[in-house]
């Protein structure tokens, strides 16, 4: 005697599962993208083979994880750029900005940034 199984009928898939993926992933990719609006900082590299420059400059700084130097002088990331403006207004023209120990790039754009918007200084990032 032949017993036959029955045929089991396929389910379709629901819509509504797929569209609930669909709805997680475009929420997840909408909080996990960055609303901020990205600055440009210009910079421009120094030529290979071009001679330094004989002028020296005015002011000197140095970038170190813990603060500013300013010719020498430590002072907060906060009085630094009302110290260069007081430089500047001194007669300051031209700035060469270096870094000391752990500074992070990011620490670097915000100083180029603050002094390229805030004070008339030329400023030379060196090594």
């Amino acid at each position: 005697m032949r017993i036959d199984t029955p045929v089991r009928r396929r389910r379709p898939i629901g819509l509504t599962s797929l569209i609930d993926v669909i709805f997680l992933l475009l929420l997840f990719f909408m909080l996990s993208s960055s609303f901020t609006r990205f600055a440009q900082v210009e910079m421009t590299a120094g030529r290979q083979g071009a001679s330094a420059s004989p002028d020296r400059p005015d002011v000197i700084i140095r970038l170190m994880a813990d603060g500013w130097q300013i010719n020498g002088v430590t002072v907060a990331a906060e009085e630094a750029i009302a110290r260069l403006a007081d430089l500047q207004a001194a007669g300051a023209e031209k700035a060469a900005l270096t870094l000391r120990g752990e500074v992070t790039s990011q620490a670097l754009i915000d100083a180029v940034e603050a002094i390229n918007t805030k004070t008339q200084l030329q400023l030379t990032v060196a090594n």
